[in-house]
């Protein structure tokens, strides 16, 4: 295959701009790179190979450009000014400069066909709309035709002028430029996979054009065709052969149709035999149901039999479960009566459980006080027992203090010379007998004192017996008594 390379400037437009051109016959295709605005776009996304069958036939000669995307679209950050002027620019110099070069290289060749993929494929639109007399057709491949789709928050109205479907909108106010359109064969294609995000503008350009009145081609191929050089290569390997016939893109929206139809009838003649088909089946279905309704009908005799015997059955045992659940209702009544009843009784056995605990409370004091008396009253037994034992110890000591005190008396009356008053004797016994046990140390001294009175007393009678009788008392004697008072 054979190439040549050009140089094109223009004043007013920086920089200068590559062209390449592949064959050397046929008609002439002007091809906008994809993104990268570089001519050797196409080559390296294996466009040119995969025409290489058209271009070495000499059916087409492929003219590869720079673009200026850098300076317009894609320069988000450049002022929207210079970013238009950039791409009016760029347009001026594809109008004038290449279309020339085209002209010199490939005279008598007829007009140039525009073609591009992705945003190759909104200026190869943009180069149409603008000037339409000087192109022959248009292969759109993927495209996004909405200039605010591109530039976003940057979109003003001088995009308008860059944007396909802002200029397809004004066509009405151009019927020269529309009529212009309308003798052109203009092919937009997209997939319709996710990637494809342009597709919705193209649905946007293809309404446009259509109010417009201008006849173009939209093709919608499947969710499985994405935005790639892959699926690029096959659309313009179908399609540019027929931008490059007379009313090829016709011929083939015609064979599409002609196809769509025998497809259809193929699918059609399938169908009716598969009717067809399911025709028999349904026969034989028929007959079969026919048997099994017949079977049915007297099957359903016997169940309506069955139903009126079961009917009368259940109205039976409705009646016995009506009276069961009376029964059940007496029964749940003499139950909550029952339970009322035993609630009751157990809230005073409850009162008499608390009463008993009360009175077993208080007999346990009783008892315990019971125990308590009865060791008091052995206690107090046992001191009458040892008071009793000291009364009787008394009373021997008592008697033997009498004896004493008596033999004392009979001796000290028996060793007296003298005799003493009557009176003054037995004052003496008793004096010498009551002072006698208050020598003795003690409680048992004390006991013995107490008891030693009684004699005295015995004594004093005694005494005074004597004196009646005409005994004569002894006199006192000192010696009766000690010097401690108690007696000798």
């Amino acid at each position: 295959m054979e190439t040549k390379d050009f140089t094109l400037h223009r004043d007013g437009v920086d920089g200068d701009f590559d062209v390449t051109m592949y064959g050397t016959a046929g008609q002439p295709v002007i091809a906008f790179p994809e993104g990268d605005s570089s001519c050797t776009s196409w080559e390296e996304g294996g466009m040119v190979d995969a025409l290489a069958g058209l271009i070495d036939a000499g059916r087409m000669r492929l003219f590869c450009v720079d673009s200026a995307d850098g300076a317009s679209w894609y320069a988000g950050c450049a002022p929207t000014d210079y970013r238009l002027a950039s791409l009016d620019g760029y347009f001026d110099l594809i109008e004038n400069e290449l279309c020339q070069l085209v002209r010199d290289e490939a005279p008598a060749s007829g007009t140039p066909i525009v073609v591009g993929a992705g945003i190759g494929a909104l200026n190869a639109t943009v180069a149409m709309l603008r000037r339409p007399s000087l192109y022959g057709g248009l292969l759109a491949l993927s495209g996004t035709y909405d200039a605010a789709w591109v530039v976003g928050d940057a979109m003003s109205d001088g995009w308008h002028a860059f944007s396909p479907v802002d200029l397809a909108r004004g066509l009405g106010d151009n019927p020269l430029l529309a009529e212009a359109l309308s003798g052109l064969q203009l092919a937009f294609v997209c997939g319709t996979g996710a990637s494809e995000e342009g597709g919705e503008t193209q649905r946007t350009l293809q309404g446009e054009l259509t109010s417009a009145g201008v006849g173009a081609t939209f093709e919608y191929w499947g969710t499985d065709v994405d935005h790639s050089w892959g699926w690029w290569q096959e659309e313009a390997r179908q399609l540019l052969p027929c931008l490059l016939e007379e009313n090829g893109l016709h011929r083939r929206y015609a064979a599409s149709i002609v196809g769509d139809a025998r497809a259809a009838a193929e699918s059609a003649g399938a169908d009716l035999a598969g009717a067809g088909a399911r025709l028999e089946q349904a026969r034989e279905r028929l007959a079969q149901v026919r048997d099994a309704l017949a079977a049915a009908e007297e099957r359903i005799k016997a169940e309506r039999q069955s139903v009126a015997e079961h009917a009368r059955e259940s109205e039976r045992l409705a009646a016995v479960a009506h009276d069961a659940w009376a029964e059940k209702d007496r029964i749940a009544a003499l139950l909550e009566d029952a339970i009322r009843k035993g609630n009751e009784a157990q809230v005073k056995a409850d009162a008499a459980a608390t009463e008993l605990s009360s009175a077993q409370w208080i007999a346990g004091e009783a008892e315990a006080a019971v125990a308590g008396a009865k060791s008091e009253r052995a206690a107090a037994e046992e001191e009458v027992a040892r008071a009793a034992e000291a009364v009787e110890a008394a009373r021997a000591r008592e008697a033997e203090a009498k004896a004493r005190l008596q033999a004392v008396l009979d001796e000290a009356l028996a060793a007296e010379p003298e005799e003493a008053p009557a009176a003054e004797k037995p004052v003496a016994a008793r004096k010498a007998a009551a002072e006698k046990p208050a020598a003795a140390k003690g409680p048992a001294a004390a006991r013995k004192s107490a008891a030693s009175k009684k004699p005295a007393a015995t004594g004093k009678a005694a005494a005074t017996k004597k004196a009646a009788t005409g005994t004569r008392r002894p006199p006192r004697s000192r010696k009766a008594s000690g010097s401690d008072g108690s007696a000798r």
